[in-house]
């Protein structure tokens, strides 16, 4: 009898931890995929123009402010599989940071040149597979020395106004 509860109790034993480490199994083994893009709106004084074509995406930036200069930098992030490879007249890399930047002020109304990031694909990948490359631009309005020299400050913080502190400062 005692033989028959050591069993008994053995096999409950066994059974609740199947019961508890399957769904713990299943949450550290679970992946979501996401597809598509969405534009942040941080600022106004610029929108990126985009095309796609034989795995190569050309950009422009254009400077929508009627009345401010702006500096444009760019950046392509993709997986551990894919090479990215940039080319464009006017555009310079910064190893430093990784980004591309436009060589000269962005005049109001102005565009960009194009910067064409090109990506190359593993070895042996198929032509229609799905490639998720994904394009950081920035703009920030120009600033000036005390000498009237142009300048860029790229660590400027946004500062978000809620609409009570709008209204609060009224």
């Amino acid at each position: 009898m005692k033989k028959l509860s050591k069993i008994l109790m053995a096999a409950a034993f066994a059974l609740l931890i199947v019961v508890m480490v399957v769904p713990a199994w299943s949450y550290f083994t679970t992946y979501a995929e996401a597809i598509g893009g969405k534009t942040v709106h941080l600022q106004e004084n610029s929108r990126i123009q985009e095309s796609y074509a034989n795995l190569t995406k050309t950009l422009s930036v254009e400077n929508t402010d009627d009345e401010v200069s702006v500096y444009i930098r760019a950046r392509a992030f993709a997986g551990d599989n894919e090479r990215i490879a940039y080319t464009g007249s006017g555009w310079t890399i910064n190893t430093a940071d990784g980004y591309y930047y436009y060589g000269s002020l962005l005049a109001p109304r102005a565009v960009s040149d194009p910067l064409n990031i090109t990506i190359t694909p593993p070895e042996g990948a198929d032509i229609n597979d799905r490639f998720n490359v994904v394009v950081i631009y920035e703009s920030v309005p120009v600033r000036y020395n005390a000498d009237g020299s142009a300048y860029a400050d790229w660590t400027q913080e946004l500062t978000i106004v809620t609409e009570e502190e709008e209204t609060d400062h009224e």
